[in-house]
């Protein structure tokens, strides 16, 4: 599998104190014995707990998972059809030549796209289904849902991704659920995010329930970008001047930003709802040039749940990965876990996690050619 592009288009619980999170330093990774960071200060090692558990579910990349552990997602390899997986129902087609990229809390609304590019909602009373696909509103040039954030009862309250203005110009958006009015369609209002310059085009990549969006501007290139409920915009600082950043998950405190810069995986970390993320230095994640070839990685999601500690989930050197991550403490721990294989090949992505609290606590993502989660991690 080559490396991810950063920012490809497939595509106020307070912490710790800033002071606490320290630039990463380095240290052994204690399965692999290689470095985890670069720096000046040290980070304090944890041991992993457990030895994580992969388990195959088929022709699936998981983009999205519940705390119920239903896995949405695109066909292996990222080719066009929209797919849900779950332990009792198996692997499920929701559309073909569409993309699934997040599902409800209660398992009952599923986001994405259409074959024909445009941001559709899935929804069924039951699993099993049936699947009835809801086009909702965009400006007239289509665009899709990337993450649905849900409330305590597992109902959809706002969704998150892009709408395409003008024909090629890609806008954050916002969906929030309507019953009538105008702009309302098939139970869902649009509202477009609007942006500051320098950052001209971008689009939502993840929220959470207070209506916070994290997102970046392009394929490979160039800015990582938050956005309060307000859509009042911050610019997350990459980790060297000037170097490109993509912003992919988001806590829902609003206080963990994970992503990518600088061709490495790295998390921005405020105390506070009170801090301006802009202000923010990233912490990266995984130390560059570890991987033969000077491979890359980018961390893709983290718990929603994660407060002073939780895992975040991405890819290190082609494969999948999980960093348990602690920032109570100073100066922070980070340990890295590689993710087994179902097969040979250990290629693969780590891209979306439920709560710590689940009873159905999963990483789900690709390996070995196909969909997977893992357990016990």
């Amino acid at each position: 599998m080559s490396a991810p592009l950063i920012g490809r288009d497939e595509c106020s619980r307070s912490i710790v104190p800033i002071a606490l999170l320290l630039v990463l330093g380095a240290c052994a990774d204690p399965a692999t014995g290689v470095p985890v960071a670069e720096g000046t200060r040290p980070v304090a090692a944890i041991a992993a707990s457990a030895t994580p558990t992969a388990v195959a579910i088929g022709n699936i990349t998981g983009y999205g998972v519940n705390d119920a552990g239903t896995i949405v997602g695109p066909s292996s390899g990222k080719t066009s059809s929209a797919y849900l997986w779950d332990a009792s129902t198996g692997l499920k087609l929701l559309g073909n030549g569409g993309l699934s990229w997040s599902i409800a809390g209660d398992g009952r609304s599923v986001g994405g796209k259409n074959a024909a590019g445009v941001p559709v909602v899935w929804t069924a009373t039951a699993l099993a289904g049936p699947w009835t696909e809801l086009v909702i509103p965009d400006v007239g040039f289509g665009g899709a849902v990337r993450a649905i954030a849900s409330d305590a009862l597992g109902a959809p309250v706002v969704m998150t991704g892009n709408v395409w203005t003008n024909g090629t110009i890609k806008t954050p958006a916002r969906w929030t659920p309507c019953t009538s009015g105008l702009g309302c369609g098939n139970g869902w209002l649009l509202s477009t995010v609007p942006l500051t310059a320098p950052i001209t085009e971008a689009w939502g990549q993840d929220i959470n329930p207070s209506g916070m969006i994290v997102g970046m501007e392009g394929t490979g290139c160039c800015r990582a970008a938050f956005w309060d409920a307000n859509n009042v915009q911050s610019i997350l600082q990459p980790l060297v001047a000037g170097a490109a950043a993509a912003a992919w998950g988001l806590n829902d405190a609003g206080t963990i930003i994970v992503g990518q810069s600088n061709d490495a995986a790295v998390a921005w970390v405020r105390a506070s709802t009170s801090v301006d993320f802009a202000t923010v230095a990233p912490i990266r994640l995984e130390a560059a040039k570890t991987c033969k070839g000077g491979g890359v990685s980018i961390a893709f999601a983290v718990n929603p749940d994660f407060g002073s500690s939780g895992t975040i989930v991405g890819q290190a050197c082609g494969a999948p990965v999980a960093w348990k991550v602690d920032v109570s403490v100073s100066p922070a721990s980070i340990v890295k876990v590689v993710l087994p294989s179902t097969g040979r090949s250990t290629a693969g992505e780590a891209r979306s996690i439920n709560r710590s609290t689940s009873p159905l606590y999963r990483i789900v993502g690709e390996v070995n050619g196909a969909g997977a989660y893992w357990t016990n991690f």
